[in-house]
């Protein structure tokens, strides 16, 4: 008998831990995951991408009227200006502690370390390089969704700006019959 409970005592020991590391992850894992994933490079992209939506949405705007220079130039600082709020915003130095904080909360170790994992293998590598592709296929398909929404949505103001200039009328009349006036 004392023989088979020193043989399980080794077993024990000398077995490597199952226990699962379900401790928040490190810094530099999280780091290595980020790294893996081109967070930074995807971060820049998408920067990228809303800078020419605010392109775009300042040329729909315009509705294919030509401008003069000095409207041109006042369009062209707000955009500039826009473009700086959003550089500032989305700038890796402000993003990356919330990134840490986030996966810190969200992850353990062990999950981690699996993504980690993933993103190294060849499949991995593969997403993570397709991915700006899949995302800007996604927003092509969106944007199809879009104009019918924005359409709506610009007949409903339409029809409440009708509605308010309607109920401004009467209430006017209201008041012109009552010998008042509206303010």
């Amino acid at each position: 008998m004392k023989i088979r409970d020193l043989v399980i005592c080794v077993c024990l020991f000398a077995a490597p831990p199952v226990i699962a590391n379900d401790h928040p992850p490190s810094d530099a894992s999280i780091d290595q995951l980020l790294t893996l994933t081109n967070a930074r490079q995807l971060l820049d992209q998408m920067k990228a991408q809303v800078d020419s939506m605010i392109a775009a949405g300042m040329h729909a705007a315009q509705q294919g009227q030509a401008l003069t220079p000095e409207r041109q130039a006042v369009l062209d600082r707000m955009k500039s200006k826009m473009a700086a709020v959003i550089t500032e915003s989305l700038s890796w130095e402000s993003l990356e502690p919330i990134y840490i904080r986030t996966y810190r909360a969200s992850l353990t170790q062990d999950e981690l370390d699996g993504m980690i994992a993933f993103y190294a293998s060849a499949p991995g590598q593969a997403y993570i390089h397709k991915i700006p592709v899949i995302m800007q296929n996604v927003m092509v398909e969106m944007q199809g969704m879009l104009k019918p929404m924005q359409d709506k949505l610009a007949e409903i103001q339409k029809q409440t700006i009708q509605e308010l200039k309607d109920l401004k009328a009467s209430q006017d009349a209201t008041a012109k019959s009552h010998g008042g006036s509206t303010s």
